[in-house]
């Protein structure tokens, strides 16, 4: 039988939808503790609660930078902690779990090397952006992957990016992303003939998630169907709340911005939609795809989103769309909507299926069963 482990992890910042398997981890294992950069997201409304997690926020410095792909710019914070290694000589843990592979890795690197402790890291990221990092950053994840104990990342898409890296199969955990899914399974699965086809956004308002796109297809839609009015729902904020809310749209488009939702609220939301758009130009996994899902929502995303890859089967649970175009966009948009009623009632039961197995206590199981199996 495996002793129970002192797991450190080494994160950026803890939100809200991590907590649920944050908590079924604590719950498996002999102590947890968590060192993150900071607090909360820059931009949040507040500090989420860490539900009596053991959370220590470390002493560092933050670099706001511009990160710049073929698709997409958008702004983020550098986190370098610096006291990582003190951090962790103070825990003593049997087994460390860092998040990312920066400064904070490098350090648990050197920690667990010198102490003898095996060193994970959680490579939560996409191939196809991860492709366009600099030399750089590749000779240093090569170094870091090298010396890992084992790796643990999203799906498929993570993994074929990590084997270029020349890791093995036997050194990699591929392990879903989830979270509490129980107050979107509660949602009813009936839609009303109002609601059915009501488009749902969840998300921040940034030029990588693909809005523009959505917004401008709308309108190719709308003008194709003068006699249909569409409707949509946009949870959020972000820089580029004000741009988006100015772009121009037939008199058949009804879109509402109820702006920054508070996550406890986001099920009466998807309660009174009938399907999630998720247009993202890249997305390392997107929670809202696993929420959409559960509330019974079918999902419109994108082959950019690591979730969309491995949870939505085209026809049976949503549609898949490759937003390289507005006319890509627009044309799985026309997909959606003219869905029959009897297979949107279909879909909606599909959807729901399709996540019954990933809850945090499932998911908090095949992410120990790793680090027993490798350590």
């Amino acid at each position: 039988m495996n002793r129970p482990l002192r797991l450190a992890l080494l994160t950026n910042y803890i939100a809200p939808y991590r907590l649920p398997l944050l908590e079924a981890l604590r719950e498996r294992v002999g102590a947890l503790r968590v060192l993150v950069s900071t607090s909360a997201e820059r931009g949040r409304a507040a500090a989420p609660s860490f539900n009596g997690l053991d959370v220590v926020v470390q002493r560092g410095v933050s670099v706001r930078r511009t990160w710049r792909t073929s698709r997409f710019a958008e702004p983020l914070d550098l986190h370098v902690p610096l006291d990582t290694i003190p951090r962790l000589r103070q825990f003593r843990p049997d087994v460390i779990v860092s998040g990312e592979m920066g400064a904070r890795t490098v350090q648990a690197m050197l920690f667990g090397r010198a102490s003898r402790v095996p060193v994970y890291i959680w490579a939560t990221l996409v191939e196809h952006l991860e492709l366009e990092r600099d030399a750089a950053r590749q000779s240093l994840r090569r170094w870091l992957l090298a010396r890992a104990s084992g790796v643990i990342v999203n799906g498929g898409s993570g993994a074929s990016y990590i084997r270029r890296f020349d890791v093995p199969d036997t050194r990699i955990a591929v392990i879903p992303q989830t979270t509490a899914l129980e107050p979107f399974q509660r949602i009813p699965l009936a839609r009303s003939a109002a609601v059915a086809r009501r488009i749902l956004v969840v998300g921040r308002l940034s030029t990588g998630k693909g809005l523009d796109l959505l917004l401008s297809a709308l309108a190719v839609v709308a003008r194709r169907q003068p006699q249909r009015t569409i409707d949509m729902c946009v949870i959020g904020d972000g820089p580029e709340r004000t741009r988006l809310q100015s772009m121009p749209l037939p008199p058949n488009v009804r879109v509402v911005w109820p702006g920054h939702v508070d996550y406890e609220a986001l099920p009466g939301y998807y309660a009174r939609a009938g399907l999630l758009a998720f247009p993202t130009l890249g997305d390392e996994w997107g929670m809202v795809v696993n929420e959409a899902l559960a509330a019974g929502l079918p999902v419109l995303g994108s082959r950019y989103s690591q979730a969309v890859v491995e949870l939505v089967r085209d026809g049976a649970n949503g549609w898949l769309v490759s937003p390289d175009s507005v006319q890509d966009v627009a044309s799985a948009l026309e997909r959606a909507l003219d869905t029959p009623d009897d297979v949107l009632e279909g879909m909606r039961a599909a959807a729901r299926a399709s996540v019954e197995e990933l809850t945090p206590a499932r998911i908090a199981d095949r992410f120990v069963q790793a680090l027993h199996a490798r350590s």
